[in-house]
């Protein structure tokens, strides 16, 4: 058998040959050498330049792919907003734990409860809200503007609540801060009714970050919700029922933009049952 001559290639030993990489995959592994080909292997190659070429094909095809494979990996998880992320980005901007749609709902009830017999005089007021807590803590502050509209009898008809927000909350896979603005129409003011109807838009921009996201954790969001025949019991102050939609606009750090649209049911036993794409997420 020929001599094989030990220096035949300058970056490979005549006894290995080896393809380094990162470890570019879910692992939090250092860098690791890939043996290819040993000399044990092809103790019976003769190393000259017919079977140089093909193992050089074999090793510049597994690089691009491994590089390719690391790329397409990070990609895919910064310009992608999963379905149910959408849907507990969706929860923070709604549940009042951490100072969703819900509270300046529910505060503005009380707003127009408190001025019926103002008829057509407009009000302001600023609410403080904070709290803190070891499942979600948040603190906001909103402005509130209304306007309580009676016929030529004085009687009540509607009511328009207008909302300016801004703050910061802290769940335990998300936090954020974000201002806010919303337009409520609230209706059933008459005496006989037990529930008040609110139509309306509530949106949210601002920043969130994912606890569970390792590549790009922090996106831009723009949150926009619709209410449609939402009811509030004028003496608990509890939602009872009505629907909705959701937007959710997010951007990550390499400008990756994804919408996401959701339906919003809210159930009779104070949850909201939210739907992006058929995943439902509850709350």
């Amino acid at each position: 058998m020929p001599v094989v001559d030990p220096i035949f290639y300058p970056t490979l030993s005549a006894h290995t040959f080896v393809l380094s990489v990162d470890s570019c995959f879910k692992t939090d592994l250092p860098a690791e050498t890939i043996t290819v080909f040993t000399h044990k292997q092809f103790s019976i190659m003769h190393f000259n330049q017919k079977n140089l070429f093909p193992l050089s094909i074999a090793l510049a095809f597994a690089t691009l792919t491994a590089f390719t494979a690391c790329r397409k990996n990070a990609e895919e998880i910064i310009e992608v907003l999963t379905n149910d992320e959408a849907a507990e980005i969706v929860e923070t901007a709604v549940s009042s734990r951490s100072a969703g749609l819900t509270m300046p709902v529910i505060d503005a009830s009380q707003i127009v409860t408190a001025y019926l017999n103002s008829c057509n005089t407009p009000g302001d007021t600023t609410l403080n809200k904070s709290n803190s807590g070891n499942v979600a803590s948040y603190n906001y502050v909103f402005n509130m503007d209304w306007l309580v509209t009676c016929n030529n009898l004085s009687i009540p008809q509607s009511a328009q609540v207008n909302i300016v927000g801004n703050g910061n909350f802290n769940t335990q896979r998300w936090t954020g801060n974000d201002v806010t603005a919303g337009s409520l129409n609230f209706t059933g003011l008459n005496l006989q009714s037990t529930e008040y109807t609110v139509n309306g838009t509530y949106s949210l921009e601002g920043d969130v970050t994912g606890a569970l996201r390792r590549v790009s954790p922090t996106l831009n969001c723009v949150t926009e919700l619709e209410l449609v025949n939402l009811k509030v019991n004028k003496s608990t102050l509890k939602i009872t029922g009505g629907n909705g939609t959701a937007t959710v606009i997010a951007t990550a750090g390499n400008g990756e933009t994804k919408t996401l649209n959701a339906t919003l049911v809210f159930n009779g036993d104070g949850t909201v049952t939210v739907t992006v794409n058929g995943h439902v997420h509850t709350f």
